[in-house]
């Protein structure tokens, strides 16, 4: 039986504040809640149908259809939601190690463009993403549900990007932002180990990051009516390139 309290819990977690003040976010169906299972993330709760826990052997509280729609998030609910904690992702700028490549999101604030870049990285064996505070959350339910349980295997720090850039560059790893004004990637000569810098759906990168860039780059267009793509579609086509 799922209390009046465990309902109300469940449905705050709609909300960043909430998610803030408890530290936990929802998963919805069962590849995402299963992603997350076989991951290191802690789990607090699950709540299925009695079809979903007989394919499962973790232990859940068994509702029925209508009680599971009341907490769902999705416009159809489906059979299993699970609450997780949230992992400690604060990290210290001098125990920062670039990997390959340094990915950093300016103000990404479409939970779907977010969802699918976390998608994105997984495939391309990204291990950590460096979102700025003004990036919508990673925990967002539309973000969980589009990153399709990547979010369990890529790591999200949301961090000064100013500082991060700043570090990068007394590092001399060079920094690469994706702009409507910049060379055609495919002519630069891409580095072994390198920053890839996007900005915001509406704004790009923000003047202050973008003096810290060593080159704005640009996918060329065949279609001069077209004035810009969808971020993360730019940003799969320019990660793959530098790849």
């Amino acid at each position: 039986m799922l209390s009046k309290q465990q309902i109300k819990f469940i449905n705050s977690l709609k909300h960043n504040k909430y998610r803030l003040k408890y530290n936990c976010f929802v998963a919805e169906g069962s590849h995402v809640v299963n992603e997350f299972i076989k991951s290191n993330f802690k789990l607090k709760l699950i709540i299925s149908t009695n079809e979903w826990q007989i394919k499962s052997k973790v232990e859940t509280l068994v509702v029925d259809k209508k009680t599971l729609k009341k907490i769902s998030f999705l416009k159809t609910a489906s059979s299993v939601l699970a609450v997780f904690y949230k992992p400690d992702t604060i990290l210290r700028l001098d125990d920062f190690v670039i990997q390959k490549y340094a990915i950093l999101l300016d103000s990404i604030s479409d939970p779907g463009n977010m969802g699918s870049i976390i998608r994105t990285s997984d495939w391309y064996g990204v291990k950590e993403i460096f979102v700025s505070k003004k990036s919508v959350d990673v925990f967002n339910p539309k973000v969980i549900q589009s990153s399709m349980g990547s979010l369990s295997r890529v790591r999200v720090h949301a961090i000064d990007l100013i500082q991060l850039l700043t570090q990068l560059k007394k590092k001399q790893v060079p920094c690469f932002g994706a702009t409507l004004l910049g060379e055609d990637m495919y002519d630069i000569q891409k580095p072994d180990c390198c920053a890839l810098v996007f900005g915001s759906e509406s704004h790009g990168i923000s003047k202050e990051v973008k003096k810290l860039l060593d080159q704005e780059i640009l996918i060329p267009s065949k279609n001069k009516l077209i004035d810009s793509l969808n971020v993360s579609v730019a940003y799969g086509i320019i990660l793959s390139e530098f790849r």
